[in-house]
């Protein structure tokens, strides 16, 4: 008989995985053999019972709305899941649809197949009330399902960060897209955050949960809290960001004056990146103060102008980060 799970253990995530993830998921499929609808389960509701089981904390019984996870009679936490594993593909030779768990397109039998993974976090604020709690939540936990190579469909990989929405790289951006993204915007769409943007990356994430879930369905949980120390993610290589549309020369300039660097030569991106790169390593620089110069150089300008239309309620934090 088995032993009634218990949150923050090991075991009760492996569990959960073993019954919400693997279990449900076969099921979905050799349906979708036979239906040929899409083999994806509704994966948010999944992540939110994980980050309960992972963190220890419970939810407040709410679905799409609502405090997601109760960490104190005060505090609370907003769960946010990305599910990149069986997105529909695209055959490469006749462009007809292709499932994740095809092999072969089924109209004309190539096996040059396209597959995605470009799923992303959905961050919704709908009107003034929602943008003035935007930084209320303790923290913001980010779940990501992700095949580890997509290509192959084979090993998936379960992540959870944690983020401080007051840390200046989330609170900014979360003040740009609303003032000056979403007022703009016809169609008023959720905040894009996509897994290991540079936008993702000076958030600051903390990763505190990492699990493999093998192709035999075995899972090997690598990082969890309590066992295992959270690991802040790092910005990657900065010539990797060079088609950034969010940067440019002139705030590169102002951006290596921030850290007191120089850059020299031709004023096009990847040039000055890879001159960014290479005195980042040389110093080197640590990736938090790399985080917080790229949140001011990213956003600064645009929020200063509707530096008036910000809340009082988020006012005095901006002006805390400031």
């Amino acid at each position: 008989m088995m032993q009634e799970p218990k949150l923050g253990t090991v075991a009760a995530s492996e569990t959960l995985i073993q019954d919400l993830y693997i279990e449900l998921r076969a099921k979905i499929h050799q349906w979708s053999l036979l239906t040929q609808q899409t083999p994806q389960a509704r994966m948010g509701y999944v992540g939110q019972h994980l980050v309960s089981v992972v963190t220890g904390y419970p939810g407040s019984r709410s679905g799409a709305r609502g405090r997601d996870l109760i960490i104190s009679n005060n505090d609370y936490g907003e769960i946010k899941t990305c599910y990149r594993v069986d997105q529909l593909g695209e055959c490469s030779s006749c462009h007809a649809p292709v499932s994740s768990i095809e092999d072969k397109c089924p109209v004309c039998g190539s096996d040059a197949l396209i597959r995605k993974d470009d799923s992303k976090w959905l961050i919704s604020i709908r009107n003034d009330d929602e943008f003035k709690q935007i930084l209320d939540p303790l923290y913001y936990f980010l779940v990501l399902f992700e095949f580890d190579d997509v290509q192959q469909s084979a090993d998936i990989i379960a992540s959870i960060w944690k983020v401080n929405p007051k840390q200046i790289g989330f609170a900014y951006c979360m003040i740009d897209y609303y003032l000056t993204i979403r007022a703009k915007s016809k169609s008023k769409a959720p905040f894009n955050l996509w897994p290991y943007s540079l936008k993702f990356e000076i958030m600051k994430p903390e990763l505190i949960y990492r699990a493999i879930i093998a192709r035999d369905d075995v899972i090997k949980t690598v990082r969890f809290p309590g066992r295992d120390q959270p690991k802040i993610e790092p910005i990657s290589d900065l010539v990797e960001h060079s088609r950034s549309t969010n940067l440019d020369p002139s705030r590169l300039k102002s951006l290596a004056k921030r850290l007191t660097m120089s850059v020299t030569g031709p004023s096009n991106m990847k040039s000055m990146m890879t001159q960014l790169e290479t005195e980042r390593r040389k110093r080197p620089i640590a990736d938090s103060d790399l985080a917080d110069a790229l949140a001011r150089e990213l956003y600064l300008p645009r929020i200063e102008k509707e530096k008036s239309n910000i809340p009082r309620v988020i006012r005095s934090i901006f002006d805390e980060l400031s």
